[in-house]
């Protein structure tokens, strides 16, 4: 069960037809970072706070912060850590009960700048399309997307690595929760995150079950949230990409396990030609690159046979 514990009954009183669903576990400081900046947006939104049951003090620090004593903020703390997707499922079903029409979803560590709902706001204006904020963070004086966008160019997929490289409106094969923005309409034909997913890939599945409504996902370059990078290392094949950034041993089970459900439910054939050579690539680079082999190993071996047998859920702790 769901426990609300600040302002259940806020949502009844809608501030702004657009409110921020922000899903949060155990990073209180950066939380602190990404309220502030919601709430100094040149174009005012709501905000629900989705506790994932953080054990940081996370309310308290809320608290002596007056952040949950502003109208427009709620809270919602659950009573178990359900991952990223089920965060953002519980958050969307609560955004669901009231009047706005857009919901903007974002982690706790994506920090949009003051006019990153404006420029979105320019662009944002079908309900059969999903729109998304660009997730940077500056490597050399460049801006570098936080997850590559792939685009469709002349019929061509390509890689786009740089926000430089975008334009104004770009539409992409996949919107990270890091900024994408949904009307209440399309949540209604396409569903909610799927909570079995638990984090990694959650959102790539949430984009593909948007393409199968005939929505378009569109990019807004101008409209930019700052968020931290990881390194990821694109290596080409002749009949496949594969991309390899460091991870802990409890997270490769979930991004290796939530591929395979991916590819098997919507690519098909792609699992044998592309996620599972891509796999056992990326296994093959972890036994010279990581420490804890042993652990990866047995966790992607795991998560190969999960993924095969459609076993979803919250299966492998992250303190382990």
């Amino acid at each position: 069960m769901i426990s609300v514990t600040h302002k259940i009954n806020s949502f009844k009183n809608n501030k702004s037809h657009v409110v921020a669903i922000v899903v949060t576990y155990n990073r209180k400081e950066s939380l602190i970072a990404v309220m502030n900046a919601l709430l100094k947006q040149t174009s005012a939104c709501d905000i629900i706070i989705v506790d994932n049951a953080s054990t940081d003090c996370t309310k308290d620090i809320l608290d002596l912060q007056g952040i949950l004593d502003r109208e427009r903020v709620s809270y919602i703390c659950l009573p178990e850590n359900l991952g990223g997707s089920g965060g953002f499922s519980q958050g969307l079903k609560y955004a669901m009960k009231g009047e706005w029409d857009w919901f903007w979803l974002m982690d706790d560590d994506a920090i949009p700048e003051t006019s990153t709902l404006e420029n979105l706001l320019k662009y944002a204006d079908d309900p059969n399309s999903v729109y998304g904020s660009t997730a940077i963070n500056m490597v050399k004086g460049k801006r570098k997307l936080c997850w590559p966008a792939i685009t469709n160019k002349n019929g061509n997929k390509c890689f786009v690595e740089f926000m430089d490289m975008l334009a104004e409106v770009e539409e992409v094969d996949m919107i990270p929760f890091l900024g994408l923005y949904i009307h209440r309409h399309l949540v209604e034909r396409v569903g909610y995150p799927d909570p079995g997913f638990f984090i990694c890939a959650d959102d790539k599945e949430y984009c593909e079950r948007i393409k199968n409504q005939n929505a378009k996902l569109l990019l807004i370059k101008s409209s930019i949230i700052n968020h931290p990078l990881s390194e990821v290392v694109i290596y080409d094949f002749v009949f496949f990409q594969a991309a390899y950034r460091s991870l802990p041993p409890w997270k490769i089970y979930y991004d290796v396990r939530n591929k395979i459900l991916i590819a098997n439910k919507y690519f098909r054939y792609r699992l044998w030609t592309q996620t599972l050579p891509g796999i056992f690539f990326r296994t093959i680079l972890s036994m010279f690159k990581e420490e804890r082999r042993g652990w990866i190993l047995t966790l992607t071996m795991k998560a190969v046979f999960d993924g095969l047998l459609n076993r979803k859920g919250k299966m492998v702790l992250p303190s382990n």
